[in-house]
């Protein structure tokens, strides 16, 4: 089962303790709206997703990597 980025965009959220309330206010976007990317029901520019990022402090480099070492490792 491989994750996708809407999955990992999630895990990110749940793993900082963060709401999805929050991380919507951060990024100046309906929560409902977030919902919707988390749940992969909307997709998302890659500056959107630089945003998201930001939001978690975590580097777009090390993002895909994480992806690529769980999708390895679940093989």
């Amino acid at each position: 089962m491989s994750t996708t980025v809407s999955e990992k965009i999630r895990l990110l959220r749940l793993e900082k303790n963060y709401t999805q309330e929050y991380v919507a206010a951060q990024l100046e976007l309906s929560q409902s709206y977030y919902g919707r990317i988390e749940n992969g029901k909307r997709t998302i520019s890659v500056a959107c997703l630089m945003k998201i990022l930001s939001v978690f402090d975590v580097d777009y480099n090390t993002f895909f990597n994480d992806m690529n070492n769980s999708q390895s490792s679940q093989k």
